[in-house]
């Protein structure tokens, strides 16, 4: 077989084995690999296309988990004041992988926001998670604002979540 027709059939073969997002989440969570403290629910994007996904749990399932497990009269009394608050955890993936650290995304009314950050170095910002519980569907936008911390504009990306089976004990970070 000549190279360029090997190469051509391997190139056939390796678009053929692309995974789906959900086919990388379901690879990570036979493998107990999700990260533990934000394994409630999983969120897919709309555009199949997208390898990416996400998991997130609100404050209030850690906390209740804590408490069974007695983990939470253990932890500081700061921490405990922290964990009664109304926040989110997340954690996104790409490919299966873990992106960075977890987010930590605070009540804003009817959805959650993270900290304010600067795009480029210059350009106010914030990440905005909200969803609708009845339909798990949800939108996740990255503000831009004005200078004085108002709202200017967005770049949102909208999907469906569902529950993690508990089947399998996540152990990831």
């Amino acid at each position: 077989m000549s190279s360029r027709l090997f190469l051509l059939v391997v190139l056939i073969a390796a678009s053929a084995w692309a995974q789906s997002a959900r086919e990388y989440y379901k690879e990570l969570y036979v493998a107990g690999g999700l990260d533990r403290m934000a394994d409630r629910y999983v969120c897919f994007d709309d555009d199949p296309n997208i390898k990416t996904f996400f998991v997130f749990a609100e404050s209030k399932y850690v906390h209740e988990y804590m408490m069974a497990d007695g983990t939470f009269g253990k932890l500081p009394k700061s921490y405990q004041t922290e964990l009664k608050k109304d926040f989110v955890i997340s954690r996104g993936y790409d490919k299966g992988v873990a992106l960075s650290a977890e987010d930590f995304l605070d009540a804003d009314h009817d959805s959650w926001v993270s900290q304010k950050f600067r795009l480029d170095n210059r350009t106010p910002a914030r990440v905005r998670f909200t969803i609708v519980f009845q339909t798990l569907r949800y939108k996740r936008a990255v503000e831009i604002l004005n200078a004085d911390g108002t709202f200017r504009s967005e770049v949102a990306r909208y999907g469906r979540c569902e529950l993690v089976a508990p089947g399998v004990l996540q152990q990831g970070r």
